[in-house]
């Protein structure tokens, strides 16, 4: 477990350092200097190896913006390379004669901190010290960094803010609420509608698919990528012989069309008996969170802004235009 988490942070510290050494990424940073009532532009670069500022005009936002890009790179960095030698110090402390554990070759990360932008980071004063402080209210390059995730992310955000069509069966029964202020079937519904907000998921419930000629209500929709979407389907009276078959009948419906339990469709299942347990409904969360993190790694690796933060910072950008 803890390789496998050392190898998530990794593959989203390479995705911020292949960013970074693009050959389009304007090469600098972005500093943010405090001038009477509000704050200069200034761009920072290395020229033969020494550091070079200029001012930058607040009409080159388009400019600023990427340059305020490279620096939140560059603290992310920072904050995913102390997590990893966090992760690889643990794992040395647990070695034992009869568990060795080999660790991946850490010549990557020297490289990361030789790159000239990481760098030209350690000559500069004041900046932001970790992800979270991008996104402060009084942070100046809150907005900034906001609009880049904004752009990046469009295609989810937009999913998830519009209307869309719902089940129009038994209205009667949504008596449970949830965080995010509507209303489910039952308590093992709130417990994993809760879960996934808690962990920055975004979803519908109970949305329509179009599957071929038949319709389903999947009781969450969470696509992660354009092309990977996920239905999570919970089955609450299994014990009662009407409500299994029709669960059956909805599976084998499913199944015919490619949704597939345990690769595109996750699945919770009770009894009286045998009730969900917030375990069983946090192993799903997991899967789906890792997911996400790779999907989505412009996000702060600290969690300091999730996909529902970026949501409300557009719906209230939108309402304000």
């Amino acid at each position: 477990e803890l390789l496998y988490e050392r190898n998530q942070l990794q593959l989203v510290l390479n995705h911020h350092l292949e960013k970074l050494s693009a050959r389009d990424n304007p090469p600098g940073i972005l500093l943010c200097q405090k001038h009477k009532t509000g704050f200069r532009w200034q761009h920072k670069y290395l020229r033969d190896g020494h550091p070079v500022t200029v001012s930058l005009s607040k009409t080159r936002r388009p400019f600023a913006e990427k340059l305020a890009v490279n620096l939140y790179r560059i603290i992310s960095i920072d904050y995913l390379q102390k997590q990893i030698a966090s992760i690889d110090s643990l794992i040395s402390s647990l070695q034992s004669e009869s568990c060795s554990i080999k660790l991946p070759d850490s010549q990557q990360a020297d490289l990361i901190t030789e790159s000239p932008l990481y760098l030209l980071l350690h000559k500069v004063r004041t900046c932001p010290q970790v992800p979270a402080d991008f996104f402060k209210p009084s942070s100046p390059y809150r907005l900034l960094i906001l609009s880049h995730l904004e752009k990046e992310y469009a295609w989810i955000i937009d999913w998830y803010l519009r209307d869309y069509k719902q089940t129009p069966e038994h209205p009667e029964n949504l008596q449970y609420s949830v965080k995010l202020g509507f209303k489910v079937r039952s308590k093992s519904e709130v417990l994993e509608a809760d879960r996934l907000f808690e962990e920055g998921i975004l979803f519908h419930y109970e949305e329509l698919v179009l599957m071929s000629n038949e319709e389903a209500y999947p009781d969450f929709y969470i696509p992660i990528t354009i092309i990977e979407q996920y239905a999570w389907e919970h089955f609450g009276a299994m014990d009662k012989e009407g409500y299994f078959y029709r669960t059956k009948g909805k599976i084998n419906t499913y199944l015919d069309h490619k949704w597939l339990p345990g690769i595109n469709m996750l699945t919770t299942y009770e009894t009286r008996q045998h009730p969900l347990t917030e375990e069983q409904v946090n192993q799903h969360i997991r899967w789906l969170k890792n997911r996400y993190r790779l999907a989505f790694p412009d996000l702060p690796p600290d969690e300091s802004l999730n996909l529902y933060d970026l949501a409300a910072f557009v719906r209230s950008h939108r309402i304000g235009q």
